[in-house]
């Protein structure tokens, strides 16, 4: 218990840096979760319209680099009912693919998961799930703020540019808000799990619901909107 408590501490400093979430998930996997021959993390986090709003992974990609829908995803890892069965336990352990399964939960709901790989060697114990769970929670936290800010920054915003912000989509308040961070379309791609030519085209887009011409105009309605 008092090494949990000191890796929880350790990791509630990390998340204070504001790391990248491709950071945040090497860190997990290197620092945290290598007693539990974690060898990839991977986080599926869903839009309110059950799409995917963002995908990001560390090691190697899980069962290939498709995003899985809730459908797909509960015949991967053989639970009929991934819901009710992440409600009751926190977590799922699947022996045939050595995949460990935890959910984000946002406004009572599920809104996600979270993939652990394990090495084959690995035999799951009650600690393992308790320490998934603590840290996929505190994760949870992190994410939920990152997309509270940008809920925040609509209400903070003046009428006239609450007009365009609030026509964004999720995932386009995430791309926007990196480029007020001055992360490339590359960057981006990495942390948010889509390709350079989707993240292009939502940019695109983005100029075009706030009637500006180039990323620095974007980045400038940006910060005045306190997307960071």
């Amino acid at each position: 218990m008092e090494r949990l408590l000191k890796n929880v501490a350790r990791f509630a400093m990390l998340l204070t840096r504001n790391p990248t979430t491709e950071d945040l998930l090497n860190s997990l996997m290197r620092d945290f979760l290598s007693r539990y021959s974690v060898t990839a993390i991977e986080i599926q986090l869903l839009g309110r319209d059950g799409s995917l709003l963002m995908k990001s992974s560390a090691g190697q990609p899980i069962d290939g680099n498709e995003a899985k829908n809730v459908a797909s995803l509960s015949q991967f890892v053989s639970h009929s009912n991934i819901f009710g069965d992440l409600e009751e336990t926190g977590t799922i352990f699947d022996p045939t693919h050595n995949l460990s399964l935890a959910s984000i939960n946002l406004d009572s709901s599920i809104k996600g998961f979270y993939l652990f790989q394990h090495t084959s060697a690995f035999t799951p114990d009650e600690n393992s799930s308790d320490q998934l769970e603590v840290f996929s929670n505190l994760m949870t936290v992190y994410l939920s703020a990152k997309l509270l800010r940008m809920s925040v920054a609509k209400t903070l915003s003046s009428p006239e540019s609450l007009d365009h912000i609030s026509t964004l989509t999720p995932r386009q308040l995430l791309i926007l808000a990196g480029m007020v961070e001055g992360k490339t379309n590359h960057e981006l791609s990495v942390e948010l799990g889509f390709s350079v030519s989707t993240i292009r085209h939502e940019t695109m887009a983005i100029y075009k619901e706030l009637g500006v011409s180039d990323r620095k105009e974007a980045a400038r309605v940006g910060q005045a909107d306190h997307l960071i």
